[in-house]
């Protein structure tokens, strides 16, 4: 194998309620207390979490010293992060999600198999490309069905006028 070129990581895990095994990050177990907006976390492998909430969806919080500001807004297909490093905001899809800010941070699920960083991004933007030709083509489509009905039905509109208007002259006008 050359020296540039890395092995292809696939990510392995099992999640339970309490439990995570993985390939890269081991075994631990996660405990989360809460009562009335504050919080406590135990983790096996980072320590104690102490946290508050905000309000929905935003949190701070201390954690070996260091403090955490964690915001996660959710709106249509649309994800918003904010966190204490700044701010980011993905697209999700059926297949995984588009960090529009940080495209590495994207990922790409196909057959089980999950994908993540630029090779992600890359697949990501295909697929949205995709979903946005298959997207406008149905709406083009659906556009000419209906102005097609439309005009079908004025001609039909016209001719059914016509002949009930050249039935009504017929019959008041007698021919001699």
């Amino acid at each position: 194998m050359p020296e540039n070129s890395k092995p292809l990581k696939k990510r392995i895990e099992y999640r339970g309620k309490i439990l995570r095994v993985s390939r890269t990050g081991g075994v631990s177990a996660t405990k989360t207390l809460s009562r009335d907006g504050y919080g406590a976390t135990i983790n096996t492998n980072h320590g104690v979490r102490l946290h508050k909430k905000l309000f929905k969806g935003a949190r701070m919080g201390l954690q070996r010293g260091n403090f955490q500001f964690i915001g996660r807004y959710e709106s249509g297909p649309f994800n918003f992060n904010v966190s204490k490093s700044g701010l980011s905001t993905s697209i999700k899809n059926k297949r995984g999600s588009y960090n529009l800010f940080k495209p590495n941070y994207s990922s790409f699920k196909l057959a089980g198999v999950q994908l993540r960083g630029k090779n992600a991004a890359t697949l990501q933007l295909i697929f949205l490309a995709l979903s946005l030709f298959v997207n406008i083509f149905k709406f083009l489509w659906r556009i000419s069905m209906a102005v097609l009905w439309f005009m079908f039905l004025a001609i039909k509109w016209l001719v059914d006028f016509l002949i009930g208007f050249y039935r009504g002259y017929t019959s008041n006008n007698p021919t001699p």
